[in-house]
């Protein structure tokens, strides 16, 4: 896995994971939020995303997070391996009001500079809607990549198990015995 890119609903853990990903393959991490969004929550133009984009899959390896579909074929196109985070909405709904209590008013690594942590109607229907409206348009953008690795992963213990398997792999790869050092590297990544 060289480009990986993770889609979902928000409060998926899509930053969470690819974060934890980042540190085991030591590999940089780009957050859309981040990019495509200006300061006060401005939104970028099309052009300027794809552009955005551009720049980011130029690169030999990489992480994307993010569920922009309008402008995912690009990314999705170039990865080798798409990890989709179809998570329960109500365990999504919970964890963004979770998320939105702990930064309320503060700045997270995953959003852009000037901007704090939200919480909305908008993105609170936009989580209880996920299984009517994205997971579907997802699914059908999963079906056209049938040639690349797709990771469906439906739980928190799901990913915490895909998260320790990646571990071993490269533990396994660098034969050694760097387990705790793997461990501390994840728990400080994951935020735990």
């Amino acid at each position: 896995m060289k480009k990986i890119v993770i889609i979902g609903p928000p409060g998926a853990g899509k930053s969470t994971l690819a974060i934890a990903l980042g540190a085991v393959h030591k590999i940089k991490v780009f957050h859309l939020d981040r990019f495509f969004w200006l300061s006060g929550w401005e939104k970028e133009t099309g052009d300027i995303r794809i552009n955005i984009l551009r720049d980011f899959v130029g690169e030999k390896r990489w992480i994307i997070e993010g569920s922009y579909l309008n402008s995912s074929e690009l990314h999705l196109n170039e990865a080798d391996t798409i990890i989709f985070l179809d998570i329960s909405p109500l365990l999504c709904l919970y964890r963004i009001i979770k998320r939105h209590y702990k930064y309320h008013g503060r700045s997270r690594r995953d959003i852009p500079k000037g901007c704090t942590d939200r919480l909305t109607l908008s993105c609170v229907l936009k989580v209880l809607a996920f299984p009517f409206q994205g997971r579907k348009t997802i699914e059908q953008k999963l079906h056209t990549y049938k040639t690349k690795q797709i990771i469906w992963l439906h739980s928190g213990e799901e990913v915490e198990d895909f998260l320790a398997q990646q571990g071993q792999k490269m533990d396994d790869k660098c034969n050694s015995s760097s387990v705790p050092l793997l461990k501390e590297r994840l728990l400080v990544a994951t935020g735990r």
